[in-house]
């Protein structure tokens, strides 16, 4: 373990086997570091927050401060980073709001400079967030999702698994897995063929979800319909299954591209 003269650490903290704090960091009574953790310098974690093993966090990030949430009234609540997780300069992770709520990112994720993560939210494993992507509080984000540059998301979206929001975009309704979203407001565009293919997805994966996706949003079906149209290749290919679990606990709807009015 390294601790670096500058840094002040509270005897209260738990700090992991091998932890390496740099100058100038501000470490509260109730954090708990895994082992192998990098804090490089000026960083500030404060609140009930946990980072799991191996996580680097760079200069001027602040996690588990309180909620910006005006209702929040003072209960305890929680920020839980999981392992291997990479924060970048200047990102905030806000604390949850409720009593014994938690604001939660996964392991493998990277954080990059500038971005914000609200109250409340639940990240999955290996998203990224891009330079300055800002998230309202309530959003869930799926596993290897990716949130582009400057984009913003408005409270309660849910972004499903291994899709995409295009940077500097307005996403204020929910974007199914595997698909991309884009625009202000953002539209659903396209399949995240290359997310899949670097996930690991086969060709028959893929062209499986290609064909969901002209059901669901280039047709003239309805969502109930489209959802009924595709219940057999559901049944053969997980992934069109987890396209149908997502629209099903969809509440803000989702993101489909506006139909153009014909003079």
């Amino acid at each position: 373990m390294a601790i670096h003269s500058t840094a002040i650490v509270d005897p209260k903290a738990i700090v992991g086997d091998s932890c390496d704090i740099g100058p100038y960091c501000a470490i509260g009574p109730e954090v708990n570091l895994g082992a192998g953790c990098n804090l490089h310098s000026h960083v500030v974690i404060d609140g009930h927050t946990s980072l799991g093993d191996e996580c680097e966090v760079f200069p001027f990030a602040c996690l588990g401060k309180k909620t910006q949430d005006l209702k929040y009234k003072g209960e305890e609540t929680y920020v839980r980073i999981g392992s291997r997780t990479v924060i970048r300069e200047y990102v905030t992770v806000n604390a949850a709001t409720g009593g014994g709520a938690t604001t939660a990112i996964g392991d493998d994720c990277l954080i990059q400079s500038y971005c914000h993560v609200a109250h409340d939210c639940t990240l999955g494993n290996k998203v990224i967030m891009s330079s300055a992507a800002m998230l309202s509080g309530h959003i869930e984000v799926g596993d290897a999702a990716v949130i582009g540059g400057h984009s913003g998301v408005v409270q309660f979206v849910k972004i499903g698994t291994m899709s995409m929001v295009g940077g500097f975009s307005k996403l204020g309704q929910d974007v199914c897995s595997f698909c991309i979203a884009d625009g202000v407001p953002a539209e659903t565009r396209v399949t995240n063929k290359i997310g899949m293919q670097r996930n690991g997805k086969s060709p028959e994966q893929i062209q499986a979800v290609a064909n969901a996706f002209r059901v669901i949003f280039q047709s003239d079906l309805p969502i109930d319909a489209a959802v009924a149209a595709l219940r057999d290749s559901a049944a053969e290919f997980a992934e069109v299954q987890t396209m149908l679990d997502f629209i099903a606990a969809s509440e803000r709807g989702l993101a489909r591209p506006k139909k153009k009015s014909v003079d």
